[in-house]
Parts: structure tokens; sequence; C-alpha cells
């Protein structure tokens, strides 16, 4: 056997082996960056978050296959990851976190235009917030949203924001998580209204409420939201 024919039977084998990892290729990323865990704390979510970053800058295309995200905000954000969550339009389901000791929140955060970017996507179903000082106005927008799940001591901002565009009607949930000590928020959710005088949610089509109090405005806050509530079929409630 030549030396010849040995160099083209592996050029043809490498050939069809690059061929078969191409087809392969979108079908695994798809699985393997389909859901991003950006957690933790210090210098590990500092990591984390740079090769999230440094993965979009060298890859934009896999940004296409994010369908979950979640996400803890450093207390010090790098000024590129705005444009890194940004190129992120296809996200079914965000989880945003504060664990802040420098007074940084939602309302506050310096990242907010990219967590909206996030938030007011037409594909988002499945919203999961753990902050201070959340403005419920911006869900405005979110005309997909159908569960929230409300992180403990989540807290709601005095702030309110009404986008460009109006969509046509309320947000209908069919279900709503609230952890303990998110009283105030829940009673914001309650009474917001729209600029068009409608209620930011309409609780009508909630199907199923799982809350834990620890605190009376709590206990408060859930007795407002089962008023206004006509189609329940589960509700959880645990006290800590």
């Amino acid at each position: 056997m030549s030396c010849d024919y040995l160099i083209r039977w592996f050029t043809a084998r490498l050939a069809s082996q690059h061929l078969v990892c191409q087809a392969f290729l979108p079908g695994c990323r798809k699985h393997i960056f389909g859901s991003i865990v950006l957690g933790g704390y210090g210098t590990v979510l500092a990591r984390k978050t740079h090769a999230f970053e440094h993965l979009l800058r060298e890859r934009p295309e896999i940004a296409n296959h994010i369908r979950k995200l979640d996400y803890t905000v450093m207390d010090s954000t790098s000024p590129t990851i705005q444009e890194s969550l940004k190129q992120i339009f296809r996200l079914e389901i965000l989880t945003i976190r504060y664990y802040s000791m420098y007074d940084r929140d939602w309302s506050n955060s310096p990242i907010r235009p990219a967590l909206l970017h996030l938030l007011h996507l037409p594909t988002l179903i499945h919203f999961n917030v753990t902050s201070p000082n959340f403005v419920v106005s911006d869900l405005i927008p979110c005309v997909n949203l159908k569960y929230l799940h409300i992180g403990h001591n989540t807290t709601g901002a005095a702030e309110i924001t009404f986008p460009a565009a109006l969509p046509e009607g309320s947000i209908q949930l069919n279900e709503i998580v609230a952890k303990y000590g998110t009283g105030t928020v829940i009673m914001k959710l309650c009474t917001a209204r729209r600029p068009d005088g409608q209620p930011l949610i309409d609780f009508g089509s909630l199907s199923k409420i799982t809350m834990r109090l620890n605190k009376p405005h709590d206990g408060e806050a859930s007795q407002e939201l089962f008023r206004h509530c006509q189609n329940l079929t589960h509700i959880h409630i645990s006290c800590k």
C-alpha cells in the first residue's frame, strides 16, 4: 500500500467526519447552551460572567440557542455584559437575583436596560425575580408572561415607568409564586394600572397560587390577591 493511497484514504475519512460534525453542531449547541446559569459569589460569579461574555463575543450565533437564563447580578458589573445580554432574542425563562451589599437593586442597576430587553422579549413566559425595589410597571410589555415567581424579601419600588408602545391588554398569568417578605410587591401588583386604566395583571386568569407568609403584611397582601382571583384551582400557603 503506497503512501499516496494512505494519504487519500485518511483525507477522505477526515472530510467525512468533518461533515458529520457540522451536521450535529446545531443540535449539540441547542442542548449545551439552551440553559445558562451565571450564579455564585465573588470571583466565581465574575469568572462565569467573563466566560459568558467571551463566548458570545467569539460566537454570537450561540445566543440564538439560549432559552433559559439564571443570572445573579454582581455589585461590580462588567461594562460589556449589557452587550452580551442584548444579543439574546429567544429567551423563554428568565431568573434575576440581586444579592448586593452596596445598595444595588432592580431600580438603580446600571444594567437595567439590558434586563428590560430580556424581560420584554415576546418569547418570555416565565419570570423569576429576587430583588429589592422591583419596578412592577416594568412588567407592562410582558404580554405573554404566564408564570411569575417573586423571591423572598423582594419589595416594590415607588418608581413608575410606562413603555412607549402600550400592549393591547393586561397580562394573563396562569400561576404566581410569592416567597416570604414579598407583601409590598404583591400589593403593588394588585393595584398597579396601565396608562389606559386597565389593570397591569388580569388575575381572573390565575389558576394557581403558592405563597409563604412570615410577616403580617404578607397576610394582608394574600387577602388582596385572592380578592382579584376568580378561577383558582390550586392554592398552597405555608407559614415560616
